[in-house]
């Protein structure tokens, strides 16, 4: 049973990392919210409510104690960064980069948050920043293939697929399934016409099929308009079920190519 008559903080906020060590979520939970009533600002008993709720797939209760440790110190590296990491995923880049920045500056080893500072420079089309932020996440996470696969994508953005291919190939070393360093690596062997090559990359990780329509439809975009027509007729040939798929595709094609 749970002891409702803890006499102080101390012993409340023990009872509560001992619930957690074995696992016992709602335990912990009520001896964490017992620490509170004894001390409303104890951080780490906050940090710890809304990893929980974090992990039993309660956001915005995460959230809004994230929120309530900024209320106490406005420079915590977990509420800043997971709160970054929120904003950051629901498009709120402007929120995003205030916080993730206050985190990197309490702690340059936050690795999420220069991680989450290197996607926003992307999409700002700063690809120097970005490249600065996922180098200085893989210095504490160096065989990350995400990181890996981020630092290549960056140099891609810039114009160098020479160093693109280097981290898209370092992603792959780690984990030769990561989809996103596959579909990177593809786009840059497409764009260059070796096509059989692109066709072993997604044939890791999706059927011979879809790694037809994927090319075409790639080439299609490039605007390698014959390319595009084969590998679309090869993935209609190949399966009757990926029929539909590939014919919307070749259809669309057929009203770009030249002389159609």
């Amino acid at each position: 049973m749970l002891d409702p008559d803890v006499k102080t903080e101390k012993q409340a906020f023990e009872k509560a990392e001992a619930a957690l060590s074995e696992g016992k979520s709602e335990n912990a939970l009520f001896y964490y919210i017992k620490t509170l009533q004894f001390n409303p600002k104890n951080i780490k008993a906050l940090e710890n409510i809304a990893a929980i709720h974090s992990r039993s797939q309660q956001p915005e209760l995460a959230l809004k104690i994230y929120q309530d440790i900024l209320a106490i110190d406005s420079q915590n590296l977990l509420a800043n960064e997971n709160l970054g990491l929120y904003f950051l995923e629901h498009g709120q880049t402007n929120k995003a980069k205030d916080h993730l920045t206050a985190a990197v500056a309490k702690s340059n080893s936050s690795w999420r948050a220069h991680n989450g500072l290197g996607v926003i420079a992307d999409l700002e089309h700063n690809s120097a920043e970005a490249i600065n932020h996922y180098q200085a996440a893989l210095a504490r996470q160096t065989n990350n293939p995400m990181l890996l696969n981020n630092l290549g994508y960056s140099y891609y953005l810039s114009g160098d697929e020479i160093k693109a291919k280097y981290f898209f190939n370092q992603a792959l070393g780690n984990n030769n399934r990561y989809k996103r360093a596959i579909h990177n690596l593809a786009l840059i062997e497409i764009k260059n016409g070796n096509f059989s090559t692109a066709t072993a990359l997604f044939n890791r990780i999706m059927s011979v099929q879809e790694s037809y329509n994927n090319i075409g439809y790639i080439s299609m975009r490039n605007g390698q308009y014959d390319a595009a027509e084969e590998y679309l007729r090869k993935a209609i040939n190949e399966s009757p079920v990926y029929f539909p798929k590939a014919q919307e595709n070749l259809k669309t094609l057929l009203t770009l190519k030249p002389g159609r």
